[in-house]
């Protein structure tokens, strides 16, 4: 309750049976997961021994019930705040902050202050319930007091505690995705609980191989091995001209933040006018919900179609992916990839430097530390100066990538500029305007550079951020993002093109522009080629999506759930999956084979291999 109380303005409305069977299956998630949690605690109470009585046993017992539950509670109170980011409860990724959590830790205590009075007015009633029910009594047990009926009990009580734990008597157990034949998946977190979401994320941090289709009919949908060798020449770039080549990869910039995108004032003046003088993708989507699958996904065409992500590493250690910094070296790039967090943060530097990258540049590499935000990095505006200033000692052509830092939260602006950007709907919005006057900043540099004219720019947020609007709190909307292609000079990269363009299409649009002839490993498509139909795929909460340029299928990795015509439907209230049979069958098949292709080269570390 508490929960949906903090977030009731993120779901869609809610019918009586819907609730209803929100509130059984919240039961069972609850259920087991309080079991697991408490399993150590409840076996101590239950088998008998000497001291079980003693007061010494019964406080040991007391300090792991509320050292386990408390700890519980904290990732519980967190959800209520972090959800609205997220979109999706926590799972075990939360541990890849482990770096950053030193840092994070007085911000977030000083913006949610009133979560940890929660978890300490739960801790005292806890208490105040516990002095009430409980006696010492002070002797010792004979465990031959115990007659067969007691332990007969015993066991009875514990295998119902294993039923309960597994939420099912059948052979399949609970999942995270097990309502979602009596309520939409829109609604699964608010049957689900934290300490469940994360409990299962922990045990099933491998991926299966998946068998859906044959291997040849998987490949006719989802090829990874790509080559432009003996196809034409980019429009854009008749010559194949090695141009230099920079990345910009935006923190949490949605399309919603445009004017030029959405026919409004915008948070993003610098980057609409952008826009315009480039090669728009008005049809944009992000392949993750979090930057640790929106960078892999943009440089190197790995969408996030897992649970624990990628540069994580845990589950896959010795993981080698490419990145379109291993293709350009073969052309004789030079190489750097830049960030202004603390070396470690997100694994982003040892995921640049093992996908190719020659070099990384963060905030230990930074000289002047007074632009700090003291949270998670060097402030946007200097930072992009000093990419600027790097990629000048760059030998040409080279690529230089840049993962932007402040329009996240806590959302911290220098000093100087407070009072200076409008105020929005979202405290998110401000900070766009920051980074957006620092892009403006970069570029009146950067063109005074010599590399500039010779140059092609990228520009793609890695996720979306906040929203107030109905259609971006949608599954649909939530993945839409803005995506476009700036040469200076070049007046035929300019324009609107509606097609439906990922962020995994980056990569193989770059390399085919500046000529690359050799094979790639990419799940995208060059964005303006016609060879394939426009697909966009991505992964939430165990969930998989794939939508084309008007469809969007959910998929739970058994069967399809939920369909819908986003373009009629944008709110995505009328679920299409039981009449658009023919269409539902097509996305299925295609969301399966990239679903099959990802894990199958995940789990046999071939994303490498060409």
């Amino acid at each position: 309750m508490l929960f949906y109380f903090f977030n009731a303005d993120l779901f869609p409305p809610i019918s009586f049976s819907e609730g209803c069977w929100i509130f059984v299956y919240g039961i069972r998630y609850d259920v087991s997961a309080i079991v697991v949690l408490n399993s150590l605690f409840i076996v101590l109470h239950l088998l008998p021994n000497k001291y079980w009585e003693t007061k010494f046993y019964q406080t040991i017992l007391k300090i792991l019930f509320y050292s386990i539950n408390i700890v519980a509670l904290i990732f519980e109170a967190s959800d209520f705040a972090y959800f609205k980011y997220s979109f999706k409860r926590i799972t075990s990724d939360i541990v890849f902050m482990e770096h950053d959590a030193p840092t994070l830790m007085p911000a977030f205590i000083r913006d949610f202050w009133y979560l940890l009075l929660m978890i300490a007015a739960m801790f005292l009633f806890a208490e105040f319930l516990y002095s009430k029910t409980f006696r010492w009594r002070d002797f010792n047990l004979n465990f031959k007091s115990f007659s067969k009926a007691k332990l007969i009990s015993t066991l009875m009580v514990v295998s119902f505690l294993f039923i309960a734990a597994r939420g099912n008597i059948s052979k399949q157990s609970l999942t995270p995705n097990s309502g979602d034949s009596h309520f939409p998946v829109s609604l699964n977190a608010l049957a689900q609980n934290t300490s469940f979401t994360l409990l299962y994320s922990l045990e099933h941090k491998k991926l299966d191989e998946k068998k859906y289709l044959t291997d040849e009919k998987a490949k006719q949908y989802c090829n990874i091995i790509q080559s432009f060798n003996g196809k034409p020449a980019s429009i854009y770039n008749p010559e194949k001209k090695k141009l230099n080549v920079v990345v910009i990869i935006l923190e949490s910039f949605s399309r919603e933040y445009s004017g030029f995108l959405n026919g409004n004032e915008g948070y993003m003046p610098f980057l609409d006018s952008l826009m315009q003088q480039g090669m728009v993708f008005t049809n944009g989507w992000a392949n993750g919900k979090k930057s640790i699958e929106g960078i892999p996904a943009v440089l190197s065409s790995v969408p996030g179609l897992v649970n624990v992500p990628l540069l994580n590493y845990g589950s896959y250690p010795d993981l080698k992916i490419n990145s379109i910094a291993t293709y350009l070296k073969e052309m004789n790039y030079s190489t750097a990839f830049f960030h202004g967090g603390s070396d470690g943060t997100m694994n982003f530097d040892r995921y640049t430097l093992n996908s190719g990258f020659d070099k990384y540049f963060g905030k230990n590499e930074y000289s002047n530390q007074a632009d700090d935000d003291k949270v998670w990095g060097i402030f946007d505006e200097p930072f992009f100066q000093y990419f600027s200033c790097k990629l000048s000692e760059m030998q040409q052509p080279f690529l230089g990538a840049i993962f932007s830092l402040t329009s996240h939260h806590p959302f911290t602006i220098p000093e100087k500029y407070h009072g200076k950007f409008r105020q929005g709907k979202e405290q998110i919005e401000e900070v766009i305007q920051y980074t957006d006057l620092s892009l403006r900043e970069f570029f009146k540099t950067a063109s005074q550079q010599l590399w500039y004219n010779n140059t092609l720019f990228i520009i793609a947020a890695d996720h979306t951020g906040p929203t107030s609007d109905e259609f971006y709190k949608t599954r649909v909307g939530m993945y839409r993002i803005p995506i476009f292609l700036f040469q200076p000079g070049n007046n035929l990269l300019k324009g609107r093109n509606d097609e439906v363009v990922q962020q995994t299409d980056i990569l193989p649009t770059v390399l085919n522009y500046i000529g690359y002839d050799k094979t790639f490993v990419s799940f995208g498509h060059d964005v303006f080629s016609n060879e394939k139909e426009r697909l966009t795929v991505n992964s939430l909460g165990n969930i998989f999506q794939i939508m084309n340029d008007r469809y969007s299928l959910l998929y739970d990795g058994e069967e399809p759930v939920e369909l819908y015509d986003y373009i009629r439907d944008p709110l995505l209230k009328n679920n299409l999956v039981n009449e658009q049979k023919q269409i539902t069958e097509k996305l299925t098949t295609q969301i399966e084979a990239y679903i099959q292709v990802f894990n199958s080269n995940i789990i046999h570390n071939t994303l490498s291999q060409r």
